[in-house]
């Protein structure tokens, strides 16, 4: 078996399972695989509500592109931000 730490005996065909990284990635890194955020990635990553992340748009606080009237987000960019380096 290829994690010691869990049984996926009752899994049919379970081999899909065992590499996916659903099991063993939490939330955030899976967050950081993504190379462009929507809103609701950054809302998930910084916890604030979507009404803040739009205010921080309009007042150009936060980093962002809008591209045919969508908002994008680059994470690493977004991390920056929290850390107060841009």
């Amino acid at each position: 078996m290829c994690h010691s730490e869990q049984n996926y005996d009752h899994i049919p065909d379970k081999k899909c399972y065992l590499d996916s990284g659903i099991e063993t990635s939490t939330s955030q890194s899976q967050l950081f695989q993504n190379l462009i955020w929507g809103i609701d990635e950054v809302c998930r990553f910084t916890s604030y509500s979507k009404g803040t992340i739009y205010n921080l748009v309009s007042e150009g606080d936060i980093p962002y592109r809008k591209r045919r009237g969508r908002l994008w987000f680059v994470p690493s960019e977004v991390l920056k931000w929290l850390k107060g380096e841009l």
